[in-house]
C-alpha cells in the first residue's frame, strides 16, 4: 500500500512526541510537592504511552521504524528543565495555553490518512482532548480533574 510521504513522516514524529512526552510527564513528576500532582503527571504519561501504542500498529502497517525508547526519552526529558521550576498552577496554565493547538496537529494528521488508519488517529486525537479537558478541569479546581485521563487510560487497557 502506498502512502502520502508526508503522511508517513507526521504519523512517525506523534509517536516519537508521544514516547517522548511520557518521558517527559513522568520526569515532572518529580518536580512538583503540590498535593496529588505527582500523579496527575504520572496518569498524562500513562495517557501518552497509550495514545503511542494505539497507532504502533500502524507504523508497522506502513513500515515505519521508530528510534530506540531511550533515544526518544532522552529527547523528551530536554524540555523538562524549561519548566521544572514552574508552580503547579504555573504549569497547568502553560499547559492550557499550548495543548489546544496540538489537536490541530492530530487533525492535520487525520485529514492525510487512509481510511484505514483513522480509527486509530481518532484515538490518537481524542488523547489530546483528554489532556485539555483535565487542565480545563484542574484550573477549575475540579477534584474530579483526572478522571478523563483514568478513563482514557482503562478504555486502552482494557
Amino acid at each position: 500500500m502506498a502512502t502520502d510521504p508526508d503522511y508517513r513522516t507526521t504519523l512517525l514524529a506523534c509517536f516519537e512526541d508521544e514516547i517522548g512526552g511520557e518521558a517527559y510527564f513522568h520526569g515532572m513528576a518529580e518536580h512538583f510537592d503540590e498535593p496529588g500532582a505527582a500523579e496527575k503527571l504520572h496518569l498524562m504519561g500513562e495517557v501518552e504511552r497509550c495514545a503511542a501504542e494505539t497507532v504502533r500498529p500502524l507504523l508497522e502497517r506502513h513500515g515505519l521504524k521508530p528510534r530506540a525508547e531511550e533515544t526518544l526519552h532522552a529527547q523528551g526529558k530536554t524540555s523538562i528543565a524549561r519548566r521544572a521550576g514552574m508552580s503547579w498552577t504555573a504549569l497547568v496554565d502553560d499547559m492550557a495555553a499550548r495543548y489546544p493547538a496540538y489537536i490541530d496537529d492530530f487533525r492535520a494528521l487525520e485529514a492525510m490518512a487512509p481510511e484505514e488508519d483513522l480509527p486509530a488517529l481518532r484515538l490518537l486525537t481524542e488523547h489530546e482532548a483528554v489532556l485539555i479537558a483535565f487542565v480545563e478541569r484542574e484550573k477549575a479546581g475540579d477534584a474530579t480533574a483526572a478522571d478523563p485521563m483514568r478513563t482514557y487510560i482503562a478504555s486502552c487497557r482494557g
